[in-house]
């Protein structure tokens, strides 16, 4: 059981790393200027035994590195042609992406690390890593032998969890600060995973009220403030702005449209039904309510005493945290990605 355990945990974090030598950090420490290499442009050759798949700058991914990361996410039961063609276990070609997917973003991280100045020491390394072994109730040996059975030595691993703990420094800089979530954030969360409304309380809405003259009743979508509004709001202007400029209720400039906390019953059956889809800060509108369009931005909402938000709250939190970390995650991924110049080449994978 230790040892499913333990290739299970190399195999995830071997979906972020790849088999890159302590050597590759050291040539990048020592050059001030990013050499700026191309993956080749025309496939493997079916007999090929090694070569060079994917660039990063002046990173190399090989196809053996490529092999190794698919058979270790399949804990050794698939690998894969130099013709892209997977053989044995069950990996997906749509799997397999995401691992190569993983060797390209693990070289962005340690180029960004070496660009941050950050580095492990030897002996903070060993310490790291004898933590994690006795955490899991292996010994040196058993760590030895299970990497052996995976066709991987010591030298690779202390470079693989070097890489990892680097790659960790640079989320913990980067995207970590850019992770929060409000009170309203989660509310709004909750009633969107769970598409009820049932336990929330109040909500609090602005709203912009624009009175349609008479002569436009059967046409008030074409009256030009509502369309003005429309614009703006597809625009992307502050709709606290367009509340003072356009709203006709005669509290508009002291209140800024914001309304007192209302219930759902309260609200118009047509805004009601669409609470469930808006998120915070979201505009939608115009809803015509008797002889006046209305333009509605969600503000949150507030939950009942007792509800499951409420038992459960800490549990939400952290679920909508994990999604906007790997929101931010993959978005700086993407941009560093393009920056860097990572470059595949021709490698169409198949079973």
């Amino acid at each position: 059981m230790k040892r499913i355990i333990f290739l299970s945990i190399l195999s995830s974090t071997y979906l972020l790393t790849s088999c890159v030598s302590s050597q590759d950090i050291d040539k990048n420490s020592r050059t001030a200027e990013t050499i700026t290499t191309l993956a080749p442009t025309t496939p493997f050759d079916s007999n090929t035994i090694d070569g060079v798949l994917a660039t990063v700058a002046d990173q190399v991914i090989l196809l053996s590195d490529f092999q190794q990361a698919i058979f270790v996410a399949s804990q050794g039961q698939s690998n894969i042609h130099a013709n892209g063609q997977i053989f044995g276990g069950s990996l997906t070609p749509e799997q397999a992406h995401q691992v190569l997917d993983g060797l390209i973003n693990q070289k962005v991280l340690q180029i960004k690390a070496i660009e941050l100045g950050f580095d492990i020491s030897d002996e903070e390394l060993e310490i790291r890593i004898q933590d994690f072994i006795k955490q899991r109730g292996l010994t040196e040996t058993d760590l030895s032998i299970q990497l052996a059975q995976m066709g991987r030595s010591i030298d690779d691993y202390r470079a693989e969890f070097k890489n990892e703990l680097l790659k960790q420094q640079v989320i913990g800089r980067i995207i970590s600060p850019q992770v929060s979530v409000t009170d309203d954030e989660i509310n709004h969360f909750y009633s969107q995973q769970t598409g009820s409304v049932k336990q929330v309380s109040t909500v609090k809405l602005r709203s912009l009220l624009i009175k349609v003259p008479e002569n436009l009743n059967s046409n008030p979508q074409s009256f030009k403030p509502i369309q003005d509004v429309e614009k703006g709001i597809a625009s992307g202007d502050d709709f606290v702005n367009l509340v003072k400029k356009y709203s006709m209720a005669s509290d508009a400039a002291e209140t800024e449209g914001l309304l007192p906390p209302r219930s759902l019953n309260e609200l118009p059956s047509v805004l009601r039904e669409k609470l469930t889809n808006l998120k915070v800060n979201e505009v939608v509108g115009p809803l015509f309510i008797g002889s006046s369009a209305f333009f509605f931005q969600y503000l949150g909402a507030q939950f009942s005493s007792g509800s499951d938000l409420e038992k459960n709250y800490g549990n939400w939190k952290s679920k909508l945290q994990e999604i906007k970390f790997s929101e931010r995650l993959s978005e700086y991924l993407n941009t560093e990605r393009s920056k860097l110049r990572a470059n595949v080449r021709p490698f169409e994978i198949k079973r």
